[in-house]
């Protein structure tokens, strides 16, 4: 049968492996992870809200019953195109089709110090990091009160699109709810939540009405909002920002931006802007028709012309795409459907854009919200344990594990 091998287990990837279900074809998932990671939820794990585990599920046990798809836990180093050979550091794969589907990496648009002292958020070490890093800032300064002065409780969150709204959000309910309660003796009042977005406004991508209102929720929930600003320097205990002001701060958590994955670079094929790699109407990267790049990773088009956002719904589609095409030997443009944008706040506080012109906010947003994401989690296991976890976070107050498991861990600057 002919060998497809699909490089990464992001949504993309899962989406297109089950997609050749039917398909008379082999197919081989690669990754340098032996899970899939539901990346949405990830700024939970960071907050002390989900266990690492429920947004994380085995590869080879989602397709147990597809017997057409083996996993390969390997890092793509690059590919030999004449051979159709794809490199590993464990060996070699040959294949006769390919789907990128690499996902991406946090860009740091070259400011100083961003990249070694920043935390992002796109793997599930990151988030791990984070919480062990936020935590011990609490324990340390608990331990001696005069880290509050130096920064240790001021953290910083920069980018306003819906990863940093959503985590500066759940950092004001996990300090009000929670650490005011186990840190009795320190004066919480001093910490800050400091969202800093280069625009001038939040939620870019949303309509004026969204934005407002998450802006108002996040002010009253004791996060300091800076629009039109932008960071240029980067410390251990500091930020500069462009308008001069400097912040004490020990963590900043990075979501100002993203790239593709730096493998689309390794793989010899031309790329456009942030490193996406060049796809013709139907995702066949360009001078290789037995190879196609979906989701993140690729420079896809709409129907207006501009670039498809990094969004999980881009992925899963353009994923089902490529599968189709390779199944039934076609050449059919793809055509993405926006079915709607939200983003959550906090507790009964989220915005959503569906088709039709319909808006959401407040409650009825964020109980779309939750429903929608115990949906696209992967495994019956998970969506139950993220289901009793959040019923315990509303009802109780309270959150999951504030443990810190690697508090020397250091996050690497650029992660998958």
């Amino acid at each position: 049968m002919p060998e497809v091998v699909i490089v990464g287990a992001g949504f993309g990837g899962l989406a297109a492996a089950k997609a050749l279900d039917r398909a008379d074809v082999s197919v081989t998932i690669v990754d340098r992870h032996n899970y899939h990671t539901f990346q949405p939820l990830l700024y939970q794990v960071a907050t002390a809200g989900l266990n690492a585990a429920d947004v994380a599920y085995a590869v080879r046990g989602i397709f147990h019953r597809q017997n057409n798809v083996s996993f390969r836990q390997a890092q793509v180093v690059g590919v030999d195109w004449g051979t159709n050979t794809l490199g590993l550091d464990t060996g070699a794969l040959a294949f006769d089709h390919l789907i990128v589907a690499a996902g991406a990496s946090a860009a740091y648009f070259g400011i100083e110090g961003a990249a070694e002292h920043g935390f992002p958020l796109y793997a599930l070490t990151d988030a791990i990091a984070l919480r062990n890093h936020i935590l011990e800032r609490f324990e340390a300064a608990d331990a001696d009160p005069s880290l509050v002065d130096e920064g240790a409780l001021c953290f910083v969150v920069v980018g306003g699109g819906p990863t940093g709204v959503e985590v500066a959000g759940a950092l004001a309910e996990l300090f009000a709810m929670v650490l005011s309660k186990d840190f009795r003796t320190l004066d919480l009042s001093k910490a800050r939540i400091v969202l800093v977005e280069m625009a001038d406004t939040l939620l870019q991508p949303f309509s004026p009405p969204s934005r407002r209102h998450a802006r108002e929720r996040l002010t009253e929930m004791g996060v300091e909002v800076r629009t039109g600003e932008a960071v240029v320097r980067v410390t251990p205990t500091q930020i500069e920002l462009k308008s001069g002001e400097k912040l004490a701060t020990h963590t900043l958590v990075w979501a100002a931006g993203v790239r593709a994955n730096p493998l689309a670079e390794a793989l010899g094929v031309p790329t456009s802007r942030a490193g996406r790699i060049v796809v013709g109407p139907d995702l066949r990267i360009e001078g290789h028709d037995n190879a196609f790049a979906i989701g993140d990773v690729a420079a896809i088009t709409g129907r207006d012309g501009e670039l498809l956002p990094m969004l999980a719904p881009v992925a899963m589609q353009s994923g089902r795409h490529a599968a189709r095409e390779i199944a039934r030997g076609r050449r059919k443009p793809f055509r993405y459907r926006d079915k709607g944008t939200m983003a959550t706040i906090g507790r009964r506080a989220a915005v959503a854009e569906l088709p039709l012109h319909i808006r959401l906010s407040g409650s009825p947003a964020w109980l779309s919200w939750l429903g929608l994401h115990l949906v696209m989690l992967m495994g019956f296991r998970n969506r139950l344990s993220v289901f009793l976890n959040w019923a315990w976070n509303y009802f109780t107050w309270d959150r999951g594990p504030r443990l810190i498991i690697d508090p020397s861990h250091e996050p690497s600057p650029s992660r998958e």
